[in-house]
């Protein structure tokens, strides 16, 4: 059985990640989902163990401790991470799995050469990113700030990416992801013969 494809998705704060992400899943039921480990606060409308997996700062530092981590990073004074548990396990069996970094996380995969599809999410300008994090009203203004000048730097690692979707409109984004998705499957790497006649005439070596 071929091995599943890992989608890397990432997006500075106040860019709809989060909201793209649940609309990824309804149209991709089989999708399987990395769930991250944090140490941040849960916020309204999110639920443990499907948006992340909310632990204390001491259980995360013994995952560290104990190398569960795929990669991990601490942004805003919490900390993040994706478990080894989390991903091999849905890749192996064939299925595709999402993966939502931040961007020094890809960076820590991309060092090792992960495999995988690395997508990054853009807002339509530093002016709408600003605005749709105080929208949020889950932040203080400095804390606003310091995600917006984190934000510009993230957004300056674009090429670090293989695809880059700004997101105008949620649904035209989740349909950008979908049709990448779809090329990625048919890849000259990815390809498996469909029958035994054709698989014989690509391994003979003779012209």
């Amino acid at each position: 059985m071929p091995e599943g494809s890992a989608l890397i998705l990432s997006a500075p704060s106040g860019t709809g990640k989060t909201t793209t992400c649940r609309l990824l899943r309804e149209k991709l039921p089989d999708l399987r989902i990395a769930v991250s480990h944090t140490t941040r606060k849960i916020r309204n409308g999110e639920k443990d163990g499907l948006d992340y997996t909310f632990i204390s700062q001491k259980e995360f530092e013994d995952k560290i401790k104990n190398n569960d981590f795929l990669e991990w990073a601490k942004v805003h004074d919490c900390y993040y991470g994706t478990s080894f548990q989390a991903t091999d396990t849905s890749l192996k069996t064939g299925h595709d799995t999402l993966l939502e970094l931040d961007v020094q996380g890809v960076e820590a995969l991309r060092k090792m050469k992960y495999q995988g599809v690395y997508i990054l999410i853009l807002p339509p300008s530093i002016k709408e990113m600003e605005a749709r994090l105080k929208k949020r009203e889950t932040d203080s203004e400095e804390r606003i700030q310091q995600r917006i000048e984190t934000g510009k730097r993230e957004i300056k690692k674009y090429k670090m990416y293989d695809y880059v979707i700004t997101n105008h409109v949620v649904e035209d984004t989740v349909n950008a992801i979908l049709s990448i998705l779809q090329a990625e499957k048919v890849r000259v790497s990815h390809y498996r013969p469909a029958s035994a006649d054709i698989e014989v005439l690509l391994n003979d070596e003779v012209d």
